[in-house]
């Protein structure tokens, strides 16, 4: 229901569509900055792996480069000694033409290093690394450093190394973000329950104040009508006592007559002002439902020259307060009846399942205009000229209070209308 404020705004769908911009705006920020920290963070664990293997390839090469300075016959086994770092996959020292002096293999030393480049390198003298795919199909690190031993040529220090603890945290920063997508997922639906949790608090809320209000309604209707069935039954008397002593030729009968007409119209009125305003109480019991239908039918269809079909099926008991099931069937019927005129065609058929009973009453009548459909249920709201507005109010009232439901549409094969009673099987 839409609560409407002083200023004539609409308070609920107003509150629903501020915490919904609010919740949105926070999730969105916030699965932003999540996803842009995780960004960060993997963009620095990256540059850092690759930080972290070029200062391990220069402190490797400039200690190689301090052995060799400090010469004698056993640089070069310091050398050897140095570049045996596990994490070292192969060294090797060579000359300016490429040929290899130095090799962490033995057998290596003596060949030539045949690369386009090499030499505009050994002109810039700039140190640079890359990665580079192995001949075992294994990643790794190349790093080239320029050596300069005294009173000699500048020569090639080659580095490659094992690149599995970099790769490893790399692995590791990647499998971060199948982590931070389960948390946005896990966010977000969090943030839809909320969403889903605030609008079902607001429409209990309206729920409750409706009912409040229906209540409070329903106790000034209840006064109202007691006081005017007081007024009313003296009106209605003295007009009977009148009529009852004035000739049948007196101009004065007919006025009488219309007088009649309409207490027992304002009564007809306060009747269901009364019975649809009062607290119901309802006393749910195992209920025939061919009973209820013969019984209905005897005390609204009776006189009736329509054709009638009755198939309420062999021991159909629901569970029900059997005087309200009665008036709910009775006004059903005599809508039908009042819709299709002296004569139509009326079924009244029930059907059990295993956890409910379905009750139709259908007819032959020209069936219910579309723009009517939406509001057949609202009290006060008739498309008969002389009805109240109440009777189907009354029965979807009486009908959700004893946990069933209750519907009026027209018939689909042929022209009519249909009005379906789903009740809690007894069985």
């Amino acid at each position: 229901m839409v609560n409407i404020g002083p200023n004539g705004r609409k308070k609920r769908p107003g509150a629903v569509v501020l915490f919904r911009s609010i919740l949105f705006l926070f999730l969105l920020l916030s699965s932003s900055a999540i996803l842009y920290g995780t960004a960060v963070n993997t963009r620095a664990v990256r540059d850092l792996a690759e930080t972290s293997m070029e200062s391990t390839a220069l402190a490797l090469s400039t200690s190689a480069e301090s052995a060799l300075r400090s010469g004698g016959n056993r640089a070069e086994g310091e050398v050897r000694n140095i570049l045996s770092d596990r994490v070292v996959a192969y060294a090797m020292v060579a000359r300016k033409d490429g040929t290899i002096v130095l090799h962490t293999n033995p057998s290596m030393v003596g060949g030539n290093i045949r690369e386009a480049g090499l030499g505009e390198w050994l002109r810039t003298g700039k140190t640079f690394g890359r990665r580079i795919m192995l001949g075992t199909g294994l990643p790794a690190y190349e790093f080239n450093y320029l050596l300069h031993r005294p009173g000699g040529d500048p020569e090639i220090l080659r580095l490659v190394l094992h690149t599995t603890r970099a790769d490893r945290i790399l692995s590791d920063a990647r499998r971060m973000w199948w982590i931070v997508g389960g948390v946005l997922v896990l966010l977000w639906a969090v943030g839809i329950a909320l969403d889903r949790v605030f609008a079902r608090h607001l429409r209990l809320q309206a729920q409750v104040e409706r009912r409040e209000r229906l209540a409070l309604i329903g106790q000034m209707t209840a006064t109202l009508s007691h006081e005017i069935r007081n007024a009313l039954g003296s009106i209605k008397g003295y007009a009977q006592w009148v009529d009852e002593r004035v000739e049948t030729a007196d101009p004065k009968k007919k006025g009488l007559a219309a007088v009649l007409q309409g207490t027992m119209r304002i009564e007809s009125l306060v009747n269901d002002l009364l019975l649809f305003s009062r607290e119901e109480t309802y006393s749910v019991q195992p209920v025939d439902v061919g009973v209820l239908v013969h019984e209905s039918m005897a005390g609204e269809a009776s006189g009736w020259k329509g054709e009638v079909e009755l198939d309420p099926g062999e021991g159909t008991v629901v569970s029900a307060d059997p005087e309200k099931l009665r008036r709910v069937l009775a006004n059903g019927i005599r809508n039908a009846i009042q819709s299709m005129g002296d004569r139509g065609h009326l079924r009244i058929s029930a059907r059990p399942d295993d956890r409910r009973v379905e009750i139709r009453i259908e007819d032959s009548g020209p069936g219910i205009p579309e723009s009517e459909i939406p509001r057949l249920f609202t009290p006060f709201h008739t498309t008969k000229a002389d009805g109240t507005g109440l009777g189907l109010a009354y029965s979807k009232k009486t009908v959700e209070g004893m946990n069933g439901e209750i519907d009026l549409a027209n018939r689909q094969e042929t022209a009519g209308a249909v009005l379906t009673i789903l009740l809690p099987n007894a069985r």
